[in-house]
């Protein structure tokens, strides 16, 4: 499994809470369906004739340099024309993972819902011996978790606090565990999330209550050979939210190799996971950002509305805001080594349930753009970059497009009501010494309808 999920709450703060994240850098669009959803259901209340719906220049673009309020970073403006036409608001709401979510998984990566097993079984002498020696190669190991991982500085040292509990607990129960696994077929039912760690770890005087606020159903399978897992989890508390399904060998680093290369291109990577997404879910999606890390590929994809793909950012759980948002943004992600899939995982699957009659008149650009203008003079710098201080002489924010897109925000004063919003996002790549990024990423999001920044960290 990837090491971030064995720390389940924890949260990384990164670049995307600071203004930027991944998105879109092409239009790759998978998994669009012939049928109608209840999402394009919605969307079709919106429609209107041709010539009011067509896509319209709204800018023949720009090109500047400016320097940011803190002087230590320079924002170099080259874009083309930009293009928006009218879209609708959407109303949406957060679904959880169902019983059916979990078979069709099941079948998607065991080819059947037959031979699957409950996710319960005690860990054998083994797996112990496994589990341990997995989480001491990460603990020997910070600089690869920050490094391959993303985590930060602290939160590498947090999750090797974390593994070491967990390689504490693993050698508490080591001589009472059974030398052969013993499983059962599966009855479907989702459970308290410590149904599975009491069997897992042979009970035990662990208080369970804040983990049994999350429910949880976890299935065993034959994965071309390899024993894998089913899991899926769902948690609506105060504190935050959680819709997640995923799927993971039990070794995952399996024939991982970090200094090698893939067997297989970006691009027949990206078709091997468009066609096993259609097989996982339906609706529309597009490709958010692709990297590799050794022999295997990283590819994430986004939901997208009628063509329009869907702002993804990380929240920030630990900010001190009454109105900030408490749930992922969805999407879609895999891990692929060399020519097979090893993990795949979905976030926050939303559901959007109505769409405002008429669609939204759209602010003039100009004023938009002097928004933007002014928001990367007063918020840029160096370090809400993240870059060192030595990178102060030549560090840029290289903006190359601007994109019409939907983002999801929080509507204020309500628990769990979210809308999707037209918003500019304004695309580009960090470079320091005339070294760019791989992907784009955004660097400031626009409400299209009333002209307000959006702090996609926050939710609104």
């Amino acid at each position: 499994m990837k090491a971030r999920n064995y720390i389940g709450l924890m949260i990384v703060t990164s670049l995307l809470l600071s203004g930027c994240q991944a998105t879109p850098d092409q239009d790759i669009v998978a998994n669009k369906n012939d049928q109608q959803t209840e999402q394009s259901k919605a969307e079709s209340a919106a429609e209107s004739t041709e010539d009011t719906d067509a896509e319209k220049v709204v800018s023949e673009g720009y090109s500047e340099s400016f320097a940011s309020d803190s002087g230590d970073v320079t924002i170099n403006i080259q874009v083309d024309q930009v293009k928006a036409r009218p879209i609708p608001v959407m109303q949406a709401e957060a679904q959880d993972i169902s019983v059916d979510d979990v078979k069709r998984w099941s079948k998607a990566f065991f080819g059947t819902t037959e031979d699957v097993y409950e996710g319960t079984s005690q860990m054998t002498k083994s797996e112990i011996q496994k589990a341990i020696l997995w989480r001491q190669q990460w603990i020997n190991d910070k600089d690869r978790l920050i490094t391959e991982e993303g985590y930060t500085e602290e939160a590498a040292e947090a999750v090797i606090q974390s593994y070491q509990e967990e390689i504490d607990n693993l050698k508490a129960n080591y001589e009472s565990a059974p030398e052969d696994d013993e499983r059962q077929k599966t009855d479907w039912t989702f459970h308290p999330a410590s149904y599975y760690r009491e069997m897992a770890e042979a009970g035990g005087d662990e208080d369970w209550s804040n983990l049994d606020k999350t429910d949880k159903l976890k299935v065993i399978g034959d994965c071309d050979g390899k024993m894998a897992y089913v899991s899926a989890s769902n948690r609506s508390t105060p504190d935050y939210q959680l819709h997640s399904i995923m799927f993971y060998w039990d070794d995952e680093q399996a024939g991982l190799n970090s200094n090698g290369k893939s067997s297989i291109s970006q691009e027949e990577a990206v078709k091997l996971t468009d066609q096993k997404l259609k097989e996982l879910t339906d609706g529309e999606w597009v490709v958010n950002a692709v990297w590799a890390i050794g022999n295997q590929w990283r590819i994430q994809y986004v939901p997208s509305i009628d063509q329009i793909p869907c702002v993804y950012s990380t929240i920030d759980y630990t900010a001190d805001d009454t109105y900030a948002s408490n749930l992922d943004y969805e999407q879609i992600d895999f891990s692929v080594t060399d020519d097979q899939i090893v993990s795949a995982e979905w976030d926050t699957p939303m559901k959007v349930t109505s769409a405002d009659s008429q669609t939204s008149e759209l602010k003039s650009f100009d004023e938009l753009y002097d928004a933007f203008k002014t928001y990367m003079k007063v918020s840029t710098s160096v370090s809400s970059l993240g870059l060192m201080e030595d990178d102060s002489e030549d560090a840029a924010v290289n903006i190359t497009k601007i994109q019409q897109m939907y983002c999801r925000v929080k509507e204020k004063n309500t628990d769990n009501t979210y809308q999707y919003v037209p918003v500019y996002a304004f695309l580009g790549k960090i470079s320091v010494s005339g070294t760019e990024d791989t992907n784009d990423s955004i660097f400031c999001l626009i409400n299209a309808i009333d002209g307000t920044i959006i702090n996609a960290g926050l939710g609104y």
